[in-house]
């Protein structure tokens, strides 16, 4: 049961800092294409991990921003997501999509033949 309910919340407090990071942050460092990839809540609620995947801009200075507006992020996901408390949140840099893209570049430049109607997998 208490899985489930970390589950939902971790579910509604990933929407709402998508929504908070696209609609209400207004610094222009922060307009760079940014993704909230998940949010992790400790089972306690005391504490999140937000995880960020950044496709264009300075990662470096993107993350600084994150954390500078740490603050005002909490105050508008408190006004969101009914929480028993205000979770410590820490944003962390999420590779993985930038790494899915480079193998999907990689891949697309390989030149592998197509198979024959004959081939199948059966003869093996």
């Amino acid at each position: 049961m208490q899985n489930l309910r970390i589950e939902r919340a971790n579910s509604e407090v990933e929407k709402a800092i998508s929504n908070i990071l696209r609609n209400k942050v207004n610094d222009p460092r922060l307009n760079e294409f940014i993704t909230v990839t998940y949010a992790n809540l400790s089972s306690d609620f005391r504490h999140c991990k937000i995880g960020i995947s950044i496709y264009t801009g300075d990662k470096n200075i993107v993350m600084k921003q994150l954390r500078k507006s740490e603050g005002f992020i909490k105050r508008e996901l408190i006004k969101e997501v009914k929480l028993p408390y205000t979770p410590e949140i820490v944003f962390i840099l999420d590779e993985g999509a930038s790494h899915s893209d480079k193998i999907n570049a990689i891949l697309s430049t390989l030149n592998i033949p197509e198979a024959d109607e004959g081939d199948n997998e059966e003869d093996f």
